[in-house]
């Protein structure tokens, strides 16, 4: 096998210099992020060396239909293992903390490596005094919504209490709906949302990653005719990746477009970014998407408050969305108000985005990275895995 470097400016341009090249022949070998120029005017570059099979090398044989690859990562998209992982986490981590609650209260045990000389302090009896209501707080999450967590942290020291209280957020995001790699049926998946959410970014992102890392036949479909520039930013993204585009205005021409796209795997729909007390323009726009038959994903900014977020939920769920993608949480100061959506939607979690770059700045949602994220300033978390880690996988 012989190896070839390639270094693009982002992800995408160097896997589609990759397919160009090689097809589906190349496999990535490794990837990373590694800076070039001159002193001052350095930038990031994507470095991606891929192993290409010789056919010198190689004896002849009678052709065979090459296996699939299975890129790392791909449990996360089996929805029945994912959900027994979790309850197996969940048992484990309510195991422990009975242990710990047995060794206090009932022997006054100290846990293995614990200060022995320094009684740990305990934290208060009543939830006003709780030393945890405050930075819960200050971090954004609503007074009501604290309390409910808190309830549910046992009495105990106070980086035991912590712990717990990372536990409990993470039992209480809920987490699920986003697309598979692969299905016997074709998938079509709605976007909609407030303006300004970052819908199109990420129609692109999805695109990309099951166009170009699952070899998927995509196709894109836009009822954003309202915004200027909105199908010229998607129709270069279509052009970049080869993608067809259909543009409707209407749900005769959402059939058309849905009829013209039979044949393909996934068909991404962007629509018009509407304010949501905008009550007309979201009927008419509800109206157009009669014909789709799809998973619907709510897109809302983590930049947003949490009044707004949760009003944004509520009016847009007349598009009867499955699952939410929490757009912008580099931007976000705080993520509370996320926290408070969780608690308060009955949507959960698909995807999370965390910057411009297409396909990088996406991930499946995460509620032990929200939960750290949430609790930073009061806790040191774990790094969490990054659900779409896509490496080594097949171009």
């Amino acid at each position: 096998m012989q190896t070839k470097t390639y270094l693009a400016p982002t992800k995408l341009e160097a896997l589609l210099k990759i397919r160009e090249e090689h097809g589906a022949d190349a496999v990535i070998l490794s990837e990373r992020t590694i800076q070039k120029g001159r002193l001052f005017s350095k930038k990031p570059m994507v470095e991606i060396v891929v192993g290409i099979k010789s056919a010198e090398s190689e004896p002849k044989a009678e052709p065979r239909p090459a296996p699939k690859a299975e890129p790392k990562g791909i449990d996360e998209y089996d929805p029945t293992q994912t959900r027994l992982r979790k309850l197996e986490r969940e048992m484990q981590e309510i195991r422990a903390l009975v242990q710990t609650m047995h060794a206090y209260i009932t022997s006054g045990a100290t846990p293995e490596g614990a200060d022995t000389e320094t009684p740990p302090p305990v934290i208060a009896t009543t939830l006003d005094e709780h030393p945890l209501l405050r930075p819960l707080m200050a971090a954004g999450v609503d007074e009501e919504v604290a309390r409910e967590l808190l309830r549910r942290v046992p009495r105990l020291p106070q980086n035991a209490a912590v712990d717990a209280l990372r536990r409990t957020l993470m039992a209480r995001i809920p987490i699920g709906g986003a697309l598979p790699r692969e299905s016997r049926h074709q998938q079509v998946a709605v976007l909609v949302g407030p303006t300004g959410v970052g819908k199109t970014t990420t129609i692109a992102k999805l695109a990309a990653i099951h166009a170009l890392d699952y070899n998927r036949k995509v196709a894109l479909l836009s009822l954003d005719t309202y915004r200027i520039g909105a199908i010229q930013q998607l129709r270069t993204y279509a052009d970049l990746m080869n993608l067809p585009l259909h543009i409707a205005t209407n749900a005769d021409e959402v059939q058309e477009g849905l009829e013209q796209f039979a044949g393909y795997d996934l068909v991404l729909i962007d629509t018009i970014g509407r304010g949501q007390r905008d009550e007309a323009h979201l009927q008419e726009m509800r109206e157009a998407l009669q014909p789709v038959k799809g998973v619907v994903y709510l897109t809302l900014s983590a930049t947003a408050d949490s009044a707004t977020l949760l009003d944004a939920a509520q009016r847009f769920s007349v598009f009867e969305p499955d699952a939410l993608i929490l757009t912008k949480l580099d931007e976000a100061a705080r993520l509370g108000n996320c926290v408070n959506l969780a608690l308060r939607s009955t949507h959960p979690f698909a995807y999370f985005t965390t910057g411009q770059r297409v396909p990088e700045d996406i991930a499946i949602a995460d509620a032990q990275q929200l939960a750290c994220a949430v609790l930073r300033a009061i806790m040191e978390c774990p790094a969490p895995h990054n659900p779409l880690d896509r490496s080594p996988s097949r171009v």
